[in-house]
């Protein structure tokens, strides 16, 4: 059965590192929101009409990738309601099991990556105090893998293997 992995997360949470050495385990195409917004729009922020837009098209390379008969995986915060039921709406609608990991990282950890990674990565306008907020507010649904991401990276990756292995689905609507 092809699936749709979604990793969700604060800034900072393993998200695009796990869910990039899984799709390079498993040979399947991974999309990242973050990457998407500055592709499609150079001089975006993280404001919620530029995250808007990269969602969709994000969910429509997905789309299209599970139209073809193959698995997916997308990663993105996917803190707010109208996110998450997009992407359970596109699993029942396109034949795909929906399986849900999602990333925790303690603020300082996430605050100090965040810093790391700023050359190169497209969350640039991310500050310390909007990491920390996002990361506090995080709204977990624990619907699915719940991951440490202070973990080293192929303990994490074996973990989510696992996960799959073991058949994970989501039981009840993802919201």
């Amino acid at each position: 059965m092809k699936q749709l992995i979604v990793f969700s997360g604060p800034p900072a949470s393993g998200k695009s590192l796990i869910g990039g050495m899984l799709a390079r385990r498993l040979g399947i195409a991974h999309f990242e929101m973050d990457r998407i917004r500055v592709a499609l729009m150079p001089d975006s922020a993280h404001t919620r009409r530029d995250r808007i837009v990269a969602y969709r098209a994000m969910h429509a390379a997905a789309v299209a990738v599970l139209d073809s008969g193959g698995s997916v995986i997308v990663n993105a915060g996917y803190s707010h309601t109208s996110e998450r039921e997009e992407i359970w709406r596109i699993a029942s609608g396109h034949d795909a099991q929906l399986v849900l990991i999602e990333c925790a990282v303690p603020v300082d950890i996430a605050i100090e990556r965040c810093r790391n990674r700023a050359a190169a990565h497209p969350g640039l306008d991310l500050t310390d105090e909007r990491v920390r907020e996002l990361v506090n507010g995080f709204p977990y649904t624990h619907a699915g893998l719940l991951l440490d991401s202070t973990l080293p990276a192929d303990r994490l990756l074996n973990l989510v293997e696992d996960y799959l292995e073991s058949g994970a689905n989501l039981p009840s609507r993802y919201k």
